[in-house]
C-alpha cells in the first residue's frame, strides 16, 4: 500500500488529539455518513464528492479505504466528550493536509 504524506500526517494529528481513543473496529463507515462535527462532516462530504465524481475509478477504492479508516476513528471518538472536543481541530488538519492530494483530481478542499 502506498503511504501518502497527508494521510500519515492527518492520522498522526488525529491520533495525538484523540490519543486515548482506541482504534476503530470493523471495516469503517461510509464516508458520506455524518460524524456530527461540522469540520469532519464538511471534510468527509468534500472527499466523498471528489472521489465519486472526479477520481479515476482505478484510484477510488484505495482513497475510499483510507478515508473510511479516518471516518471510523472519528466516529468512535464522538462517543467520548474529551475526544469529541478534539475532533474539530483534527478534521481541519486532515482537510488542510488533503488539499494537494485531491487538487490533482480537480477538487477543492
Amino acid at each position: 500500500m502506498n503511504a501518502r504524506p497527508w494521510n500519515l500526517a492527518a492520522t498522526a494529528a488525529a491520533t495525538v488529539l484523540i490519543a486515548a481513543c482506541s482504534s476503530a473496529s470493523g471495516s469503517g463507515g461510509k464516508i458520506d455518513d455524518a460524524i456530527g462535527v461540522v469540520q469532519c462532516d464538511e471534510y468527509l462530504a468534500k472527499v466523498a464528492t471528489c472521489i465519486n465524481e472526479k477520481v479515476p475509478e482505478a484510484r477510488r477504492l484505495q482513497l475510499r479505504t483510507d478515508v473510511s479508516a479516518e471516518y471510523a476513528t472519528w466516529k468512535e471518538a464522538t462517543a467520548n466528550p474529551t475526544h469529541r472536543a478534539a475532533l474539530p481541530q483534527a478534521c481541519a488538519i486532515a482537510q488542510e493536509q488533503a488539499k494537494d492530494e485531491y487538487a490533482r483530481y480537480g477538487c477543492a478542499m
